[in-house]
């Protein structure tokens, strides 16, 4: 069973947020743009397999948050097709301060 996470931040600065999560989870983004991620991300890991997506809370089509239901975090961090959602959490918990736990789904 693998899970996805969604957490969120209020910051609005993503060079910081980029910064703060791979310290705490020992990794290295990479920078990509996307009009469909909303201009510029940070991703880490494989399309189908386990990955990380770092982008704002903003939907590029109407200037609204792309997560309606959280429109106070600024920035969103997508924990993708992970069998580590525990180890994952207690590192951001720990180590990733301002990010919060907003939404998990089991599949």
């Amino acid at each position: 069973m693998t899970i996805y996470d969604l957490y969120g931040s209020m910051s609005e600065d993503m060079a910081k947020a980029k910064e703060t999560l791979e310290d705490a989870l020992e990794i290295d983004f990479v920078y990509k743009e996307s009009g469909y991620y909303g201009g510029e991300y940070f991703f880490f890991g494989e399309r189908g397999k386990e990955n990380f997506i770092i982008k704002r809370n903003i939907d590029p089509i109407d200037g609204e948050p792309a997560e309606m239901k959280f429109p106070g975090s600024k920035i969103l961090f997508y924990v993708n097709d992970t069998l580590r959602a525990s180890d994952i959490h207690e590192s951001v918990a720990l180590k990733a301060k301002g990010f919060t736990l907003l939404i998990r789904k089991e599949m």
